[in-house]
């Protein structure tokens, strides 16, 4: 993903200094600007700071990087060729996911939630799923039995969309991804179809990798957990030549993971080497591999009985056990950047992913009318995929009749072709009951009998422009449009039958941007999303031929505010998104889904990101959503979506000595509310609301850091989602987590 750097909003007043009359005139909001920036916090402890020596542009990672990930001596070639790099503390005031450039948040009409490293850390995330859960307006929804970051949602809107470096990776079915190889996370609020194309209005997760370092450095690491968690991590980092023009990243991690849910166990082995050739000071070249295996076994949770949750333990195991499936799934990116002169710079782009998924498991599908034997099915899975995809983009910096304009021109085309091969057994015919309350395992295997064999082929042709203008020093704007060309064929082998559909879709975007001080931004933004529903439930469901694409349109206005210099950065958005032809899970028809006809989320966000004081370090937010349906023909018109709470909110902070003996002793912790919420699209049944409590300390010294995490201290017994009554996952009960770092 291309970045480009634009003036700062300082330079920008210097190169517009008023005459005296006019300074007069803002005097007001210079008192103003000067109130916020009272208090900061020392310069160290700001979010970024960028220097310009040569060729070069050194994104500072602040003091004493051990243990955080932030590696130091990372670089980005001047005007910024290459993604955006380590981002010390909690708050960044930059994000390429809004605009694909590298723009200081307040210019841009959309908010971007970010979690740097620090975060990560932090919390001793191993997946991104864990940091999600302390981003506001994000909730989880269908994860696959624990195989995939399968759906969530963002602003009361389901999404499977997800990306790494600005490429879709949630393509097939991969395994969570892990955070061992992320420098941060990125969530984008609102549409992003004009420059993503297809995915859904209420926003997007893109993940930026960790990328080379021209200082040299190894940090290993250990982490040690409950229900038998041990897990071993590598970063390495350097220069491969004496000129520092041949750059690497090593990331290794490799682990096993048991669960508070009985015979729930997974292994998990990550290597991802990345190297950059700075071909010219204007061209550079850079190589990013992932190999990720993972063997888990599939479990769908607990069920909810008569309508009831709690009647079961949150350990019951209702699958099969030794039943396990395997995942592989290895990438390669290529981005190749080249500066033309300071205004103009290109970028060509591809991205490879090839993936599997084999394994077994039993599955629940009826319960009998004694509510305690279940009716379940044998089912055996041969999923495979390859991903295909390449872009390419040029941004440009030019001014027209005193209008300052950032220009991007994009072309992405990609190619994935997915085989399932999935064999089920009749649960009618042979059962393979089991009693919930007794469970006896180990019964003969039931025939498969019920084949699926399909091949799914989608190409995807988009253009894409975007223009960010600065109108005045006060004023910016944005304007944006992509054009898709979609074309899937659908072939399922048995029975025989033959699905093909092809789509044209334009997604604008336009967004205003008010600057009356440097320190505080008012924004309006609207934009529409477009989606192709796809896939074997589409092709299977609507017999007559594929569903029509969902459509989306979401708007917004909302204010940003940095506090202290920068150090601190608050939000505030009121949010209205609307969707047509929404695939939901069907209620009637286990494991296939349905057109929920159009629905509606409105509600309003606020946030808070940064350092209080230079101690002190937050993450907190709080959303109300109001994600109701508003036309269907099965569903009630007013009925709630599945797994969208009305209120949520997160908050993180630590407090970390800055000086003397207790210098680098950190403790915090933080706070998870969740609200009631649908359990199944026809709200047969609740998810009560659950607030979790969870604990850290850490303590570096010198090269070293030593941690300790108590997820859930109060032991909350909480259902995170659900898909249907037969498929509920609870959340884990109390958890301890210790790490250590070494940095060399």
């Amino acid at each position: 993903m291309p970045v480009i750097r634009r003036p700062s909003p300082n330079a920008d007043l210097a190169a517009n200094r008023p005459a005296p009359a006019a300074r007069g005139r803002r005097a007001p909001r210079l008192a103003l600007a000067a109130a916020l920036s009272a208090g900061a916090p020392l310069p160290e402890a700001r979010a970024q700071d960028s220097v310009t020596l040569g060729e070069l542009s050194v994104e500072s990672v602040g003091p004493e990087g051990v243990g955080n990930g932030a590696a130091p001596g990372t670089t980005t070639a001047r005007g910024a060729i290459g993604l955006i790099g380590p981002t010390p503390g909690y708050r960044a005031d930059r994000a390429v996911s809004a605009t694909r450039t590298d723009t200081p948040q307040r210019e841009v009409p959309q908010i971007v939630t970010v979690a740097p490293r620090e975060v990560i850390t932090d919390l001793a995330a191993t997946r991104v799923d864990r940091v999600l859960s302390y981003t506001p307006g994000v909730a989880q929804q269908n994860n696959f039995g624990g195989l995939s970051v399968f759906s969530y949602a963002i602003r009361g809107v389901t999404t499977s969309e997800l990306y790494k470096n600005g490429f879709p990776i949630n393509r097939g079915t991969p395994p969570p991804p892990d955070t061992q190889n992320v420098e941060r996370i990125e969530v984008l609020k609102g549409p992003g179809g004009g420059l993503f194309g297809r995915s859904d209005p209420g926003g997007l997760v893109n993940i930026i990798t960790k990328q080379p370092t021209t200082e040299r450095f190894v940090e290993m690491g250990g982490l040690w957990g409950s229900f038998e968690q041990f897990r071993g991590t590598v970063d390495a980092g350097g220069a491969l030549n004496e000129d520092g023009t041949l750059l690497y990243r090593f990331n290794l991690a490799g682990g096993r993971q048991g669960s508070f849910r009985d015979f729930v166990d997974g292994d998990r082995l990550l290597v991802a080497p990345v190297i950059s050739w700075q071909v010219t000071p204007d061209t550079r070249v850079t190589v990013e591999t992932e190999f990720l295996r993972n063997r888990i076994v599939f479990d769908r949770g607990v069920i909810a009985i008569n309508r009831q949750l709690g009647l079961l333990p949150i350990s019951r195991f209702l699958g099969e056990p030794g039943q396990s499936t395997y995942q592989s799934n290895d990438t390669m990116q290529i981005r190749i950047d080249h500066r033309f002169d300071a205004d103009w710079q290109m970028r060509l782009a591809t991205h490879f992913n090839t993936g599997s998924l084999e394994g077994e498991s039993a599955e629940i599908r009826s319960i009998a009318a004694d509510n305690r034997t279940v009716a379940r099915d044998r089912n055996v899975r041969d999923y495979r995929w390859d991903v295909a995809i390449g872009q390419a983009e040029l941004v440009g910096r030019f001014d027209t009749a005193g209008i300052g304009h950032t220009l991007l021109l994009g072309f992405e085309r990609e190619s994935t072709d997915s085989r399932v091969l999935y064999l089920r057994s009749n649960f009618r015919t042979s059962p393979y009951s089991i009693d919930i309350y007794n469970p006896g395992y180990g019964q003969p295997l039931p025939p498969l009998t019920i084949p699926r064999n399909n091949l799914e082929r989608v190409t995807n042709t988009a253009l894409y422009a975007q223009d960010q203008l600065s109108l005045s020093p006060e004023w910016k704007a944005l304007l944006g449009v992509r054009f898709d060309f979609f074309e899937q064929s659908f072939l399922e082998r048995i029975p025989r039958s033959l699905t093909e559909q092809s789509r044209a879709a334009a997604s604008p975007r336009a967004g205003l941007v008010y600057q009356p001080i440097p320190e505080l931004a008012l924004y309006t933004n609207v934009g529409t999303s477009f989606r192709p529903n796809i896939g074997p439930d589409a092709a299977a469901v609507a017999r007559s031929g594929p569903f029509a694409p969902e459509t989306g349109l979401g708007y917004e206005v909302g204010a940003k505010l940095d506090l202290f210099g920068g150090a601190l950065g608050l939000t505030a958005a009121a949010f209205r998104v609307e969707r047509r032809n929404v695939l939901t899970a069907d209620p009637a028809n286990s494991g296939f889904s349905l057109a929920a006809g159009a629905v509606r989320s409105q509600g309003f966000e606020l946030t808070a990101a940064g350092q209080i004081t230079p101690e002190i370090k937050i993450l907190a937010g709080y959303v109300f959503a109001d994600a109701v349906v508003t036309e269907d023909n099965v569903l009630p018109v007013g009925a709630p979506l599945i797994n969208v709470p009305r209120h949520s909110g997160s908050l993180l902070a630590v407090h970390e000595v800055q000086a003397g003996l207790w210098k680098g002793f950190g403790i915090g912790g933080g706070v998870r509310g969740v609200g009631e919420r649908a359990g199944d699209a026809a709200n047969g049944f609740k998810l009560p609301a659950y607030i979790a409590v969870d604990a850290l300390a850490y303590w570096r010294y010198e090269n070293f850091r030593f941690a300790l995490n108590v997820e859930n201290v109060f032991d909350t017994e909480y259902y995170e989602s659900s898909l249907n009554a037969f498929r509920v996952y609870p959340g884990a009960p109390r958890r301890f987590t210790g790490t250590m770092t070494v940095r060399f």
